[in-house]
């Protein structure tokens, strides 16, 4: 960065007024990574998703336990990759595939629980909508994923790829602690569920 902006801007105090901004804007991005991260995993907890731990609210009435964790994955990561880019190229993995996800639970909603209450209704048009969505997601999630390397202008490594399916695989093993150690529950693919909730009634065509 610093030979970057003595091109642009000259050098001498402007350079280094520019780098003191890129490093509070650095600061102020992982604090709000660490503030957006940890509440997810704090309703993440609370849904049974992982670990009791990070449902847990410090005197502040904030996810303590959640954001320290979030704060120690960010600090991990810019240690073993170092590179804005290569820590792209590992964290995109699990974005892309909550995208695919997001896409395939809708269809499955949609068969498992069509008439449990919702605020947005969309036509049963959307359904194979979001299937060739998520076909094509999970294509460009398997050939980007191959290609990370290249597509990143060579940060997206095998050691990049290997730290990226490390995070997806902790969080799997988190969630089978929660599900069989802490709740005492054996490891199964579908969770029954009402018609629709005990609380709601039936909905309106």
């Amino acid at each position: 960065y610093v030979g970057a902006l003595n091109n642009l801007v000259g050098g001498g105090g402007a350079t280094d007024f520019f780098v003191i901004v890129i490093c509070a804007s650095f600061i102020i991005s992982m604090n709000t990574a660490t503030a957006d991260g940890g509440r997810a995993l704090y309703g993440i907890s609370r849904d049974g998703m992982t670990i009791r731990e990070l449902s847990a609210l410090n005197r502040f009435h904030v996810p303590g336990n959640a954001m320290t964790l979030d704060m120690v994955v960010n600090i991990l990561f810019l240690l073993f990759i170092g590179n804005i880019f290569g820590i792209l190229a590992a964290s995109n993995l699990g974005y892309v595939l909550c995208h695919f996800f997001t896409l395939t639970a809708f269809i499955l909603l949609r068969r498992d629980r069509p008439l449990w209450p919702r605020p947005i209704r969309l036509p049963n048009v959307w359904v194979p909508i979001a299937g060739v969505l998520a076909a094509l997601t999970a294509i460009l999630t398997v050939v980007g994923f191959g290609w990370f390397q290249t597509a990143a202008g060579g940060y997206g490594g095998t050691k990049e790829k290997v730290i990226g399916l490390s995070v997806l695989a902790a969080s799997i093993l988190l969630f089978l602690f929660r599900r069989v150690v802490q709740d005492g529950e054996r490891p199964h693919w579908r969770e029954e569920t009402p018609a629709v909730p005990e609380q709601a009634g039936r909905p309106q065509p």
